[in-house]
């Protein structure tokens, strides 16, 4: 059930955003694409987690996590468990979330695609860089989700109302900071 809940703040953050179409070979890794209150986000962390014509419609999203991150270290909310769990579980947790080879489901195939499209522009093997993802993924995750508990309790229906309800505050949040986000990239 956690990692379902995990699974779903993190859908919420990648669907929430819009859509746009840009060239971004034009920039490099070290270019800023957005600062979030202060703090940078760089092209090479957005192409490290997604392919890179779908950049653009993720970097709300992304942006709505980094704003998470701050609010939880702002509220001085305790996440160092939940950030201990990752480092030491994830070995175990990415050899049992990346697909073998003869897991031919969709989603399997679709996770397999993505991780060897992503590895092999990052000069990577598969399970390495889906390791890697995973991890800065599911940080994501921990501070979404702690965000959101802190303002809206813990989920106590199906869990899509509590989705609505989690989007609804993002993009509070998000309004309430306007003046101190900027996206670099176009």
């Amino acid at each position: 059930m956690k990692r379902l809940f995990s699974y779903i703040i993190l859908i919420c953050i990648f669907f929430i955003v819009g859509c746009s179409d840009s060239n971004l070979t034009d920039y490099d890794d070290t270019d800023v694409a957005a600062i979030v209150r202060g703090e940078q986000i760089t092209v090479g962390y957005l192409r490290f987690l997604y392919p890179d014509d779908r950049i653009l419609d993720y970097i709300d999203g992304t942006v709505k996590a980094k704003l998470a991150e701050q609010e939880v270290k702002s509220l001085n909310l305790d996440v160092s468990k939940k950030l201990q769990e990752i480092e030491v579980a994830k070995s175990e947790r990415v050899s049992s979330v990346y697909p073998p080879e003869e897991d031919d489901t969709e989603v399997a195939i679709e996770i397999r695609e993505f991780a060897d499209a992503q590895a092999s522009k990052l000069g990577m093997a598969p399970e390495e860089y889906y390791e890697k993802y995973f991890e800065k993924t599911q940080k994501m995750v921990v501070y979404v989700t702690a965000y959101t508990k802190e303002l809206l309790g813990e989920p106590k229906d199906n869990g899509e109302d509590y989705t609505k309800k989690a989007n609804k505050l993002l993009n509070k949040l998000v309004e309430e900071n306007k003046d101190e986000i900027q996206i670099l990239i176009k």
